[in-house]
């Protein structure tokens, strides 16, 4: 099965689906490992979403892979998964849509904040064993989300 342009819906779910997954930041190794340990649910979900050589750009900065995870970390420590507004029909914003290349648009007003974020995400996307997974990145939107 191969993603279209016309399931954009696709990658708002998993925008939305990893800011609302619980982070916990393991440290260093080091030590001894007494067993298994927490569930660190979004790199999980990063993980599943992202493939091993992603990158992108966060507010026209390039990224890579980890920089795409440590810009979306930033950015759900912001995140109001109880305010969120997924718009119908995104704007292309200069990535002409095709076969394998999504557009979202969400909106979420930050708690303690009066002022709604909205954040533009541009994907391309590629299937890897039966999965479609996120190739390239793009992101759009108030350059202080994505700083930690």
């Amino acid at each position: 099965m191969s993603v279209t342009a016309s399931s954009n819906h696709w990658l708002s779910d998993c925008l939305c689906d990893l800011m609302g997954s619980p982070h916990i930041a393991m440290p260093p190794h080091g030590g001894m490992h007494l067993g298994p340990g927490p569930v660190d649910i979004f790199t999980t979900r990063f993980n599943q979403y992202f493939l091993p050589d992603a990158r992108g750009t966060l507010c026209g900065r390039p990224v890579d892979r980890e920089g795409l995870k440590a810009g979306l970390l930033a950015l759900q420590k912001r995140w109001n998964p109880e305010a969120v507004r997924v718009m119908d029909e995104p704007g292309h914003h200069g990535l002409p849509l095709g076969h394998n290349l999504l557009s979202t648009e969400v909106e979420w007003m930050p708690e303690g904040s009066q002022v709604p974020e909205v954040v533009i995400a541009e994907a391309s996307v590629s299937e890897e064993d039966g999965q479609e997974r996120i190739r390239f990145l793009k992101m759009e939107g108030n350059s202080a989300l994505f700083r930690a």
